[in-house]
């Protein structure tokens, strides 16, 4: 599995998919899952392949992961060459600084720049350099003017940009470093879960979902809680890692302890009775994993778990260091540990979940 998972992995994390811009990612998701089921695609982009169960009274079990990453969006061309930007989804500004990034271009050519500020040698006296603000930053790509810009690197208002990560596997203690992880761990968590309920039937029919566009506001899952029928949904995330220094006393995220499992936060209260079928499962076939209740954040969960007449949802993930920059870290086992949480609630029928 190590292998496969690694190639699945850097070849997601490495595609451009914005919120909005999420069609290379839906590309390799629709290529791999096809040979597992019934795949549609709605009209904003949400990607669901059902895998019929072996059970025709068998209940019917949603996994949600979400295709789009956060990235930035070209808002200006100013005269001298250098580029204004504005945000597409949540950013730590304090990562930005210095940051290399890929613009694509109107022919979809990959241009590359750089996030540049004053330097402090330009700061007012007193100055120290606070937290910079989003419009306080520019993207340089070297150009001497705005019509550079537009003619020779066909940049205009509107091109969406990316983090320019380096992905990298380390087979030593089996970490991995690159952009998108969240929630593109999601993404590979639920290939590679489809790959086993294909090659080892389960009774429950089980329906991937692919949504776009949860990073500015959770839009797909909202289309799909229009349309969606299941008895149980979980949600599968890139989760903040809250692991470093600085962080919690008591850390509940932490990589390379396990799957993460959250009870509780401020947009979804997990499931109970899905959460003591979870804790039951794991407890029974090994499995490792974290328990979080989080102050902040929100996930798809907010839209799935109202669909319909309300569907039990509980939010699991992998432990993602520096989440919403321009690199994360994650380690494999926590991937693998989570792929075993998933398939093991597909062998469990609905009234076990309850």
């Amino acid at each position: 599995m190590e292998t496969s998972s690694v190639a699945l992995i850097e070849q997601l994390v490495q595609a451009v998919g914005p919120s909005g811009y999420e069609h290379e990612v839906g590309r390799i998701i629709r290529q791999q899952v096809t040979p597992f089921g019934v795949v549609d695609t709605d009209a904003i982009g949400n990607i669901v392949c059902e895998i019929p169960g072996t059970d025709a009274d068998g209940p019917r079990y949603v996994f949600a992961a979400h295709q789009d990453e956060i990235g930035f969006m070209v808002s200006d061309i100013l005269e001298n060459g250098f580029l204004r930007f504005v945000p597409i989804g949540g950013w730590n500004t304090r990562t930005l600084p210095s940051s290399p990034v890929d613009i694509i271009n109107e022919l979809d050519e990959v241009v590359p720049g750089v996030i540049g500020q004053i330097p402090p040698h330009f700061l007012p006296k007193g100055d120290s350099g606070s937290v910079p603000e989003m419009d306080e930053l520019f993207i340089d790509i070297g150009a001497k003017d705005s019509r550079m810009v537009r003619e020779k690197y066909s940049i205009g208002i509107g091109s969406i940009v990316v983090p320019h990560g380096r992905f990298h596997f380390d087979a030593r203690n089996h970490t991995m470093m690159g952009k998108a992880f969240d929630d593109r761990i999601g993404v590979a968590a639920l290939i590679e879960l489809g790959r086993r309920v294909h090659e080892h039937p389960v009774g429950a029919t089980v329906l991937l979902a692919f949504t776009v566009q949860e990073e500015v506001g959770i839009r797909g899952a909202k289309v799909l809680s229009n349309h969606v029928v299941a008895d149980a949904a979980c949600i599968v995330e890139g989760a903040p890692a809250d692991d470093v220094p600085g962080g919690p006393a008591n850390p509940q995220t932490c990589m390379g302890k396990g799957a993460h499992v959250r009870i509780f936060d401020p947009t979804h209260i997990g499931n109970i009775g899905l959460l003591k079928s979870i804790r039951s499962i794991v407890s029974e076939e090994g499995i490792t994993i974290q328990e979080a209740v989080r102050k902040g954040g929100g996930t798809d969960a907010r839209e799935i778990a109202l669909a319909g007449r309300g569907i039990p949802t509980v939010v699991t993930g992998v432990p993602v260091r520096y989440a919403h920059s321009n690199i994360g870290m994650i380690s494999l086992k926590d991937f693998e540990q989570l792929v075993e949480l998933l398939f093991a609630v597909c062998r469990n029928r609905y009234s076990q979940l309850v």
